[in-house]
């Protein structure tokens, strides 16, 4: 039996791209490992279930969880600091980089190198070195997947872009091959990687997620939804709430999943509060498992996807909040990133596009639904099937089950 290893710097709960490669490998006949690091808490409930579910995938943790190993956790941590003032010394000698910016970079390579598999998959930056020290110890193939454009997930002079591209620049060289979760994502790389070979997988959810049928909703209010795993000031979701308020306080809600501190709930309720918004039309929600957040969403007129480009990162990736909007056969309002508008020309049935950070643009967006109830209802129709028929996982794996055969015959 062939043994794919799949590695990620996150939780298998908080990456579920990883999740759905993982399933799809062993639906199809694989042996499954998974290398995965403790970050996020609030994933710990959500990953025993995950586990007790998929026994027969290999769950391998590589690093300290924060409350149950605090000697291990803080020894990472003053590790990290200290790798960084290495590199601020002497540059990107002995990994430095990767070392000051990936908490558990050294564990996640050190397990890694240990398991012996036929093939190497990385998941985040923090993977790509160990997926290629592992392939090339163990003398086999390696596939890097680029969820998001990481040399733009801060500002282009910043550090960390600089060690960012360092790491890349390097290890790029010896993956095999290379998949990114956006077409824009997988233009802007091959244009850098020119000699490499990029393969485009959508971040599409699977249709068992999908509700059975479209919910009828009444026209008001017109019930928004957005979720992420943290509720951020960074969202887009300032501009969400001032549109709002230009609205009766029965004619429009919005719902916000996604984990929130007490005190940026507090910095969302004064700014509701400045621009006249009465707080019983925004909700927010705990996290979910992934495959309740659906339901949720069905509940709701429209998913927003309200991104802006505040580092080019934003500008090029697809969000998965797309594809688990249609599922729910929500209807899409998206800002006018570069990615987002690619799909909207694609899928010009399922929503409408704003300008993003202009109030006016959205409230104008948000009018055109009220006032056009019956257009509404045809975006979020058209959303639900075309979920059904081409976005969903069912369909999209096989373009990553194909990169797998086709890297493992090379």
């Amino acid at each position: 039996m062939i043994n794919v290893a799949l590695l990620t710097s996150a939780q298998p709960s908080a990456n579920p791209r990883l999740l759905k490669e993982a399933k799809s490998l062993f639906y199809n006949g694989y042996k499954v490992t998974v290398i995965w690091c403790p970050i996020s808490p609030w994933a710990d409930e959500f990953d025993q279930k995950l586990f007790n579910e998929y026994p027969f995938i290999i769950w391998i943790k590589a690093g300290y969880h924060s409350k149950h190993q605090q000697l291990g956790y803080w020894y990472a941590r003053i590790r990290q600091k200290i790798w960084k003032v290495i590199y601020n010394l002497i540059g990107n000698y002995f990994d430095a980089a990767i070392k000051s910016l990936v908490l558990y970079s050294q564990e996640l390579n050190s397990i890694a190198c240990q398991k012996k598999a036929d093939l190497y998959v990385g998941h985040n930056l923090g993977a790509l070195p160990a997926v290629v020290k592992a392939a090339k110890k163990h003398k086999v193939k390696s596939i890097f997947d680029f969820e998001d454009f990481h040399r733009g997930e801060s500002a282009e002079s910043s550090l960390q872009t600089k060690m960012v591209k360092e790491i890349e620049n390097f290890y790029i060289s010896f993956v095999d091959r290379i998949s990114t979760a956006s077409f824009s994502i997988t233009e802007a790389y091959q244009t850098i990687f020119k000699k490499k070979n990029i393969t485009t997988i959508n971040n599409c959810f699977p249709l068992s997620y999908a509700v059975d049928c479209l919910q009828k909703l009444p026209n008001r209010p017109l019930k928004l939804f957005w979720f992420s795993q943290y509720v951020g000031k960074q969202r887009g979701l300032q501009t969400v709430i001032k549109a709002m308020s230009n609205f009766a306080t029965d004619e429009i809600t919005l719902t916000l999943l996604g984990t929130a501190t007490d005190e940026l709930k507090e910095y969302f309720y004064e700014l509701m509060d400045d621009v006249g918004l009465n707080k019983s039309q925004v909700v927010f929600l705990d996290p979910r498992q992934e495959s309740e957040i659906v339901q949720i969403a069905a509940k709701h007129h429209i998913g927003l996807a309200v991104e802006y480009v505040h580092i080019a990162n934003r500008d090029l990736c697809l969000t998965n909040k797309l594809f688990m909007y249609m599922l729910a056969g929500n209807s899409l309002l998206m800002t006018d990133t570069k990615s987002q508008q690619y799909f909207f020309q694609e899928n010009s049935n399922i929503g409408l596009v704003y300008e993003q950070e202009n109030v006016t643009s959205m409230v104008n967006a948000l009018k055109y639904y009220l006032d056009n109830p019956a257009i509404l209802e045809e975006h979020r129709k058209q959303s639900f099937q075309l979920a059904k028929e081409k976005y969903n996982w069912e369909m999209e794996q096989h373009i990553f089950l194909n990169n797998v055969k086709s890297v493992l015959a090379s």
